[in-house]
């Protein structure tokens, strides 16, 4: 351990000693109690001035540790607590040897480390040596080359090399002639490894413990043990230079609190050398499925490159594109290769790698692509990682109809078309189901169906009108259903049918009758015809006669008719003079539906007869009911025969 201390005279010229203490092990040097610590003392005037007189004592801080035992020896002179050392010019140096002898009694704290200080006066100035400490032990513990450093191996993981460490017993006892003699110890002394991660202590002796160190119970006098250790690097350590340090310390089984002594650090020092290694690994890759049910999406990885070696590197970077389909976008650049950053040993370097997919991509869609990596530092250090991205399905339906109300006539069938619309990205199978009233009838054209993604099928509902239903009656809700296959996707679609108003008349002669007759000029009958509803609903009639005489009309040019009614409609004949006589007249009866539709009667022909004029008086018109009109019992056949003709009387007054 080097010291300077630098001292200016008035003169111009500069001053100075630089002084050097040499111990066992820089500035400590080691002693049984009754034995000797030695130091090597240097003293070098470095300055520009000569010295006449140079004297160096001792003290301490402790009364109990006597200047008398210590003793300087320089050029064949010794001397105890100081020395002359006379003149030193400058460029020179003077070298002593100071030896201390730790006196019996001499007070020693529980550090063992005593201070000593060495005071040097050259003329008028005064310089103080560095600390010099002075190890107050039984024993002391070192490393086969020491002072100096074992050589310095290279290890590669599983590489190890033999070393070896001592422990001297350096107690003594003094002997009643002043001299002293070496003493069995009962300390006990471990040697253990601080523990820098990656190196592996072993050894054969049994003495020694892979975890604990080394352990001595005692040394007899004089003795030094030796452990012969192996040193091997079992796992990975930074690439450098590095120190295995050990550390010596005891107790003492006679000291009644048992405090541990710990040797100075630096005695059982290995310098080791691990050689650089390079490796990598990456992270990140893997699976990914893509939703596209809300549009366009991605898919992301983290990805790492993991420095596995034990110095910094950088790694090269490529990619391997080929199967990521065209319009899916990739947010690496695979033009060039690209290189990282410097990534310590132990780290990593971390970047996102972004596949953007169309919305339009179809189910089970799929995109692979590789990354390789290269250490630049030793490039057969590779790792490759695959990532690969699948669309998943997603399901949807949408359900239209063609209308939602449709009409028709009863006992016919009414279709409606549904568009069955897969919102889907994949193919998929829907199940189909009606409910509506099943006087009606609905069914179905299939009760399921496969559809490509995006695409249409279409499906028809029947619903059959049931034969007794009045115009305007209406189905309610009739209501298809479609279900995805997922169970969850679904979609409904309601409809109905109205029974339309059926249209039909039926024109006949009342009961008995064949729709001819007689009249006589100047006189009034009533003919009769049965008009029937064989429609579904009431009907508006308007009625007319076709090829009718001018002395024929009806009873009402307009009806209004029940589904299922028979109204009879009278016809009024009141031929004049000027009928002609002996004619027969054929006319029909025209009704009009509501509809439009035009129903012609059958024929009615009416003949005319003279008539005979016996004197004045009034006419009177006598109408004979059908027997529908009559409530007396076999009056029908009167009624029927005289339907058509009416009995004339005649009564002139007076």
């Amino acid at each position: 351990m080097l010291a300077s201390t630098l001292v200016f005279t008035p003169a111009s010229a500069a001053s100075s000693l630089n002084i050097e203490v040499d111990g066992d092990h820089n500035e400590y040097s080691f002693a049984s109690v009754n034995g000797t610590a030695s130091f090597a003392l240097t003293i070098t005037n470095d300055g520009d001035v000569d010295f006449n007189q140079v004297g160096l004592e001792a003290s301490f801080d402790d009364s109990s540790w006597e200047v008398g035992n210590v003793t300087f020896t320089t050029s064949g002179s010794t001397s105890d607590g100081a020395i002359d050392l006379g003149s030193l010019v400058s460029g020179a140096l003077v070298q002593v040897s100071v030896d201390v002898v730790v006196g019996y009694g001499a007070i020693v704290d529980m550090s063992k480390f005593v201070y000593m200080s060495l005071k040097v006066t050259a003329d008028s100035n005064e310089f103080l040596a560095p600390d010099t400490v002075i190890v107050v032990s039984n024993w002391k513990a070192y490393q086969s080359d020491f002072p100096t450093s074992p050589a310095t191996n290279t290890y590669e993981i599983g590489d190890n090399y033999t070393y070896q460490i001592l422990v001297e017993n350096i107690a003594v006892e003094a002997l009643p002639d002043g001299t002293t003699q070496a003493v069995d110890i009962s300390d006990i002394i471990t040697v253990s490894f601080g523990g820098l991660g990656g190196w592996t202590i072993s050894s054969d002796d049994s003495n020694w413990d892979m975890l604990q160190g080394g352990t001595l119970t005692g040394l007899s006098a004089s003795q030094v043990y030796t452990w012969d250790i192996k040193v091997t690097l079992s796992s990975k350590v930074k690439a450098g230079n590095a120190v295995l340090d050990f550390q010596a310390f005891s107790t003492d089984p006679d000291e009644q609190f048992g405090f541990a002594y710990y040797q100075p650090f630096g005695m059982l020092s290995i310098p080791v050398s691990a050689a650089e290694m390079y490796g990598i690994k990456l992270d990140g890759a893997g699976i990914r499925d893509v939703d596209l049910s809300a549009g366009a999406s991605v898919a992301e990885w983290t990805v790492r490159v993991n420095n596995l070696g034990n110095t910094n590197d950088d790694f090269t970077i490529t990619w391997d594109v080929q199967g990521v389909p065209s319009g899916w976008n990739l947010n690496v650049d695979s033009s060039a290769p690209m290189v990282t950053d410097s990534i310590d040993w132990n780290r990593f370097y971390e970047f996102n790698v972004v596949l953007s997919v169309p919305s339009d991509s179809s189910a089970g869609s799929t995109a692979t692509f590789s990354m390789n990596a290269s250490s630049n530092g030793d490039n057969t250090q590779t790792a490759t990682q695959e990532f690969t991205a699948t669309v998943n399905q997603h399901y949807g339906v949408l359900l239209s109809v063609d209308s939602d109300s449709k009409e028709s006539k009863p006992g016919q069938n009414v279709d409606f078309i549904f568009n069955l619309t897969n919102t889907g990205n994949g193919q998929d199978i829907y199940s189909l189901s009606v409910a509506g009233p099943a006087v009606w009838n609905p069914i179905l054209s299939q009760n399921s169906t496969s559809v490509s993604a995006v695409s249409v099928s279409q499906i028809t509902l029947t619903v059959t009108i049931p034969s007794d239903r009045d115009a305007g009656a209406s189905s309610g809700d009739i209501i298809v259903t479609v279900i995805s296959s997922d169970g969850l996707s679904t979609a409904n679609s309601t409809v109905s049918v109205t029974t339309s108003q059926v249209y039909d008349i039926g024109l006949g002669y009342v009961s008995g009758s064949n729709g001819t007759a007689t009249v006589t000029q100047e006189t009034q009958i009533l003919l009769k015809l049965n008009v029937t509803n064989n429609g579904n609903g009431i009907d508006t009639l308007n009625m007319s006669m076709t090829n009718a005489p001018s002395w024929a009309s009806l009873g009402a040019d307009t009806v209004q008719i029940g589904r299922g009614q028979t109204q009879a409609i009278t016809i009024t004949l009141s031929p004049d003079a000027a009928a002609l006589s002996g004619r027969d007249y054929t006319f029909q009866v025209v009704v009009t539906s509501a509809d439009g539709s035009e129903y012609i009667s059958p024929d009615f022909s009416v003949k005319i007869e003279v008539k005979e004029t016996t004197g004045g008086g009034e006419v009177e018109v006598e109408e004979i009911e059908s027997e529908e009109d009559s409530s007396l019992p076999g009056f029908g056949l009167i009624a029927s025969l005289l339907a058509l003709t009416t009995l004339v009387v005649l009564r002139r007054r007076a």
